[in-house]
């Protein structure tokens, strides 16, 4: 094997394809980054067997081939090339030779035969949706994610389709985070759980650019394409939450507040309040007159601040874990929010004025009378 390209792309291949490699596997093979070379193309494929990234670019190969290098590093030593081109090529077989400018690098190779292939996944259902637009769905959504493994199904992202939308759902015992845009309709819906790996990596993969891409996936497995990657993942097997029977339709409480102004008098009330111990330490909220009144009281002191809302209904006093309410605040986009509390002691819902692009959901956390 034998080809050269520009730094900046095999750079760019590699370190996206790296993000699905172990560093701690029993299998050294598994961190391991295949290389396949021919027809001017040249692959990278990096897994370990439950995300796989697979990334192509263009070089010029004089011979092809193909191998498995130490993931790690080979892209420290492509991420650090001098020069503008890189040439790559084995020796005896045994070995991979990095060319650039006046550096030269020698690393062995990894037995190839057995490395994993990327999945054949069925294509039968494929959603086409912008990069922008599914990267904020699982940003805006990811955060709710549980991390209970004796719940395993709350430890991944829930994907499902119908009516014309695409919903990204997070739910881990405490709060919801739903998030919907409209798609083409399809014959098949879809419904997968992405975990909560492969959701992070994604929201670092998908570039941060106008484009579209393609998410289509079976009952094992689903894939999303985009520019000159495959990002395959499986999926988590059983039943998701059933999140559309929980969400309230009638409210004791309701507010029109600025997000910013909130997120900032909640976080500033959080401030004396160990991170460690918001689940002993909440903060209140106390809704009346047209105020919200923010408190919080812990073994280092106590903090007071209020701001102006639009109120509708009885007075509330809510208390909530300040972390749950400052993850969502942050993931919302909106200058303005709605805040509906049911009960002194039931769920509060967060929307948008005007339509229903995303629902949140906290639970209180029960204080003494």
């Amino acid at each position: 094997m034998k080809f050269e390209c520009a730094r900046a792309d095999i750079s760019s291949a590699v370190s996206n394809a790296q993000r699905a490699v172990s560093t701690k596997s029993n299998i050294p093979l598994l961190e391991g980054v295949y290389i396949k070379a021919e027809n001017d193309t040249v692959v990278l494929f990096g897994t370990d067997n439950e995300i796989g990234v697979e990334c192509t670019f263009q070089a010029m190969v004089d011979e092809p081939g193909e191998c498995v290098v130490n993931a790690r590093l080979f892209g420290d030593i492509v991420k650090n090339l001098p020069g503008d081109m890189a040439v790559i090529e084995t020796v005896d077989d045994v070995k991979i030779r990095i060319t650039s400018g006046v550096s030269v690098y020698l690393i062995f190779i990894i037995q190839t035969d057995s490395f994993p292939s990327f999945p054949e996944v069925e294509r039968a259902n494929i959603y086409v949706i912008d990069q922008l637009t599914l990267k904020k769905m699982f940003s805006q959504t990811s955060f709710a994610i549980g991390t209970d493994e004796s719940r395993k199904v709350l430890t991944g992202l829930l994907l499902e389709s119908g009516g014309g939308e695409l919903y990204a759902v997070a739910v881990d015992g405490y709060r919801i985070a739903l998030r919907k845009h409209p798609v083409v309709p399809s014959e098949n819906e879809i419904k997968m759980i992405i975990p909560s790996k492969t959701v992070n990596e994604l929201m670092r993969v998908i570039p941060s650019a106008i484009g579209e891409l393609r998410l289509y996936g079976g009952t094992r497995q689903a894939v999303v394409e985009f520019e000159n990657c495959r990002v395959f993942t499986r999926i988590i097997d059983g039943e998701f939450f059933n999140y559309r029977y929980i969400l309230p339709v009638e409210f004791m409480t309701q507010i029109i507040v600025n997000r910013q102004m909130l997120l900032d008098a909640i976080e500033g009330a959080a401030l004396i309040i160990n991170t460690d111990l918001m689940r002993l330490y909440p903060v209140m909220l106390n809704v009346a007159d047209d105020m919200i009144k923010v408190h919080a009281l812990s073994d280092s002191g106590v903090a007071d601040l209020e701001i102006e809302v639009d109120m509708s209904g009885e007075p509330i006093e809510v208390a909530f874990n300040p972390r749950y309410f400052i993850e969502t605040l942050r993931a919302i986009d909106d200058e303005v929010i709605s805040i509906r509390f049911t009960t002194r002691v039931g769920q509060c819902v967060i929307k948008p004025l005007n339509n229903d692009s995303y629902t949140y959901l906290i639970l209180p956390v029960k204080v003494g009378s």
